[in-house]
């Protein structure tokens, strides 16, 4: 499209630029072009020729910009394609509970230390929490959240979104309530909604310590803090995957990742 108009321009300023000369050769041919005229027809071309300059330059600016509108796109889709690439790989290898999961248990948690750990927020990545007792998942906690999973493996991302969020909220306290979080959180990444999926993986290291999903957690705060700008935090919740599970694969991920932030 831009080609053919680039064809009818070039054709349309042809036809300007040699007018004047046909006119002034059969004008001379006949003896009538007077000096007066001679000029006249100089300062018309001239004129002509400034407006090709002026044609031709915003002629290539727009070309540059419908090349930089087709990279950034271009990169938008790929930058996309790659998060559902990995939520789908990673939905792939999400265990189908038959029965409720095994909370991993150690030393039951207080009241009052679950209230400090919710209060020590901008710490997150700065010492392992203590894990929490968590109840198992009644038979309906157990059927909303495969429901809601289900949508994800169908890439119904919005509708897994507002199923996870109900999850979430109608069963705060059994051991999939992590889970529900943590995919809450990659639906929101699919969808651009960066800050929005901070604040799920923050929710299972704040009040989940302990949880399978923690440090799957902490490495998806350290690759999006690191999106969003914030190098020293990206680092911080890195390294601490590295330090805390050394032999997972959240862990060689951080590594990985961290070798690649300046």
């Amino acid at each position: 499209m831009i080609s053919k108009v680039v064809r009818i321009r070039s054709f349309a300023m042809a036809l300007c630029l040699t007018a004047p000369f046909a006119l002034a050769e059969s004008q001379m041919a006949s003896g009538g072009l007077s000096p007066n005229a001679a000029a006249d027809l100089l300062f018309q071309l001239e004129t002509l020729q400034q407006e090709v300059q002026s044609l031709r330059g915003q002629l290539e600016d727009q070309g540059h910009e419908l090349k930089l509108m087709k990279e950034s796109q271009r990169d938008r889709y790929i930058d996309l394609d790659k998060r559902i690439s990995l939520l789908m790989s990673a939905s792939a290898s999400e265990p189908k509970y038959s029965s409720a999961p095994e909370p991993r248990v150690e030393q039951p948690a207080t009241q009052a230390s679950v209230q400090k750990i919710n209060n020590s927020t901008n710490s997150l990545a700065a010492s392992p929490l203590a894990p929490i007792s968590l109840q198992p998942p009644t038979a309906q906690a157990q059927q909303a959240y495969n429901d809601a999973y289900n949508l994800i493996r169908q890439r119904n991302f919005d509708e897994a979104e507002t199923a996870f969020s109900e999850f979430v909220k109608d069963y705060p306290n059994n051991s999939l309530t992590g889970n529900g979080y943590y995919w809450l959180g990659e639906v929101k990444l699919v969808q651009g909604k960066s800050r929005e999926a901070i604040e799920a993986f923050s929710t299972v290291i704040q009040n989940f310590p302990g949880h399978n999903k923690e440090q799957d957690s902490l490495y998806k705060l350290g690759t999006v803090s690191d999106q969003l700008g914030d190098t020293t935090k990206a680092k911080s919740y890195l390294q601490d995957v590295i330090r805390r599970f050394p032999d997972s694969k959240a862990a060689k991920l951080a590594a990985g990742y961290l070798s690649k932030i300046k």
